[in-house]
């Protein structure tokens, strides 16, 4: 049985009917169907053209499954594509609090997204402390986490990262960080570069460009 990878595609059909330009050149299930017809049927322009035409739909619906991958990717996915996907992670657009400094509480593409990613890892968390390192650093690259175990069901999260007040919110109301149940954390948070010597770029920074917390 043959099959019609998406790059096999290349566009709808053409206005000269069948044959090159026509339905027979543009690639995919139509023109595959249409070389199927016997050779007393490849002149009849008619028949060609009213059985292109019904393929276009065979055609259209392989267009419409090939963009749905790239459509519904976490990476490329933009306003519905990712409110559906929200729907399949079990994630809201809309947060359960209201951020500080009056910002909404509906979230835009980039921190939707974020909050997606970071839902998404939650779920794969294997529940070791030792596997946050890898979780933030593909949430926040060039970020770093590190975690004081209090030894008394609380843990201290110190966070660097490129963060605005919307996330800095997310991530003291548990939205980020995975979190083992029963434990306590207290988030200690700076913000990108932190401040120190013998560097001077995106992650540490001297004077004047540092920051502190």
């Amino acid at each position: 049985m043959s099959s019609f990878p998406c790059n096999t595609f290349t566009g709808g059909y053409g206005e000269g009917g069948y044959g090159e330009g026509g339905y027979g050149g543009s690639g995919g299930p139509a023109a595959y169907y249409l070389s199927l017809l016997t050779s007393e049927y490849q002149n009849s322009t008619n028949f060609l053209n009213w059985l292109g035409f019904v393929l276009q739909i065979v055609s259209d619906l392989q267009q419409l499954f090939c963009s749905m991958d790239a459509a519904f990717d976490l990476d490329n996915a933009i306003g519905v594509q990712l409110d559906v996907l929200g729907q399949l992670i079990g994630v809201n657009r809309v947060l359960g609090f209201q951020p500080s400094g009056g910002v909404s509480p509906v979230l835009d593409d980039s921190t939707y997204r974020l909050l997606l990613k970071a839902k998404i890892l939650q779920n794969q968390w294997n529940g070791q402390a030792s596997s946050l390192y890898q979780v933030w650093g593909y949430l926040f690259p060039g970020g770093s986490i590190i975690i004081q175990d209090n030894q008394n069901m609380t843990a201290t999260i110190f966070l660097t990262g490129a963060f605005n007040s919307i996330i800095q919110d997310m991530i003291v109301n548990d939205y980020i960080v995975p979190r083992p149940e029963t434990v306590q954390y207290t988030f200690i948070l700076s913000t990108l570069p932190v401040f120190g010597f013998d560097r001077n770029d995106a992650y540490v920074a001297g004077f004047d460009t540092g920051h502190f917390a």
